[in-house]
């Protein structure tokens, strides 16, 4: 007998994308991830981490070439 799902994380995935369509519907591809990545760098947890990865692949590059 097969259980009754109480989280389906697929119908979350579905919901989240048609939500972010909404918001950023009207925009243009370069608009949108302008204001997606604005959107991250003023989050507390992931604006450090996305700073400190751009700084050292930034880093990476210019020891290379």
């Amino acid at each position: 007998m097969k259980r009754q799902k109480k989280f389906d994380c697929v119908e979350m995935k579905w919901e989240i994308q048609q939500k972010l369509r909404r918001q950023y519907a009207g925009m243009t591809e370069e608009e949108a991830r302008r204001a997606q990545r604005e959107k991250v760098m003023k989050d507390p947890i992931l604006g450090p981490f996305l700073r400190a990865v751009s700084q050292t692949s930034t880093q990476g590059r210019s020891q290379r070439g």
